[in-house]
């Protein structure tokens, strides 16, 4: 198998299969354990792309090592972090900012535990056979034969917006669908180059960057942010309860997250309103006023700017 979930602390499957035997589509490529399956799916000749959503107190263990290549997205983030670990490195990241991208190159070891987290968690699965990398090689580059290198978390704003991109059309999937993510896994495949190889130009670095905010500050101020009650703190509130500025509070969120603290806000309310979605007894202003929103159009204008189409229209989609 390319990728096994274990829902909980039961030992990791050492089993392994040939990449080979999975078939030119893909279609056992990931399998999860015991019973969460995906909830959408591509497949082309040589990709597989799924999509699934654990619960909030899933603790869910991945461990992948095969000739594919393997690209995750986590939209909604992890509140309580996460563990990873491979050939030669581990580390543990307090908090999972939402939209964290990890790679792994085809052939290196990825262990990746899910922590329990605050509200349900999405995972993009992208699996990649190596030979699709002669569709990118037509002038003769030697793109066959480029060395990635294993990241976790993508530090690269393309990358990023590609994957978001292919999870919104896996969930709500429009006209010519089949050509358009097959378009944006290309993208995807160029930036990897440009950025995750030996290819890859290292970023200039500001002799004026600040660093991002202690473990404990930010677990403080997620948990703040992610507060679902009507009484939920300013951000100036939420500054003076770790000790520091407003202003250098902000910048020190955006650089330990990548997004400011007024915009996850609204990445994770926006997220909640869609769990909230599947309740079809609750009306979208019920939800909207739920969810800290003023009114039911600004719901609808910020949950079109973030997920690209009124909640009304994904309600529909579900």
């Amino acid at each position: 198998m390319l990728l096994t979930f274990h829902n909980g602390s039961t030992a990791l499957d050492k089993s392994r299969a040939s990449f080979a035997n999975v078939g030119p589509a893909l279609d056992n490529a990931v399998r999860i354990w015991p019973s969460v399956q995906p909830s959408r799916t591509f497949t082309g000749s040589d990709i597989q792309v799924q999509l699934y959503t654990l619960a909030a107190d899933d603790t869910a263990e991945m461990e992948f090592s095969l000739p594919a290549h393997l690209v995750m997205l986590l939209p909604d983030g992890i509140s309580g972090g996460c563990d990873w670990s491979s050939c030669d490195k581990e580390g543990r990241l307090p908090v999972v900012a939402p939209n964290t991208a990890l790679f792994s190159p085809a052939n290196e070891c990825l262990f990746f535990r899910k922590r329990k987290s605050q509200g349900p968690c999405r995972v993009l699965v992208i699996a990649i056979k190596p030979t699709i990398m002669s569709r990118l090689d037509r002038d003769g580059d030697g793109l066959m034969n480029v060395q990635f290198r294993q990241q976790i978390g993508i530090d690269d704003q393309i990358i990023c917006q590609t994957l978001v991109a292919i999870q919104q059309e896996l969930e709500n999937p429009g006209v010519n669908s089949r050509v358009y993510v097959d378009t944006l896994l290309m993208l995807l495949l160029n930036r990897l180059v440009r950025c995750a190889s030996n290819l890859a130009v290292p970023p200039a670095r500001s002799k004026y960057a600040k660093g991002g905010l202690a473990s404990w500050r930010l677990r403080k101020a997620l948990e703040l942010l992610e507060d679902n009650s009507r009484s939920q703190p300013s951000l100036p509130e939420i500054a003076q309860s770790i000790g520091l500025h407003p202003t250098s509070f902000c910048r020190a969120f955006k650089q330990s997250t990548g997004l400011s603290p007024h915009r996850y806000l609204l990445v994770h309310r926006v997220n909640r309103a869609k769990d909230m979605m599947n309740d079809h007894a609750l009306t979208l202003t019920q939800i909207a006023l739920d969810c800290g929103f003023s009114s039911s159009s600004q719901f609808s204008a910020v949950f079109s700017r973030i997920v690209g189409f009124p909640p009304r229209t994904y309600r529909r989609s579900m």
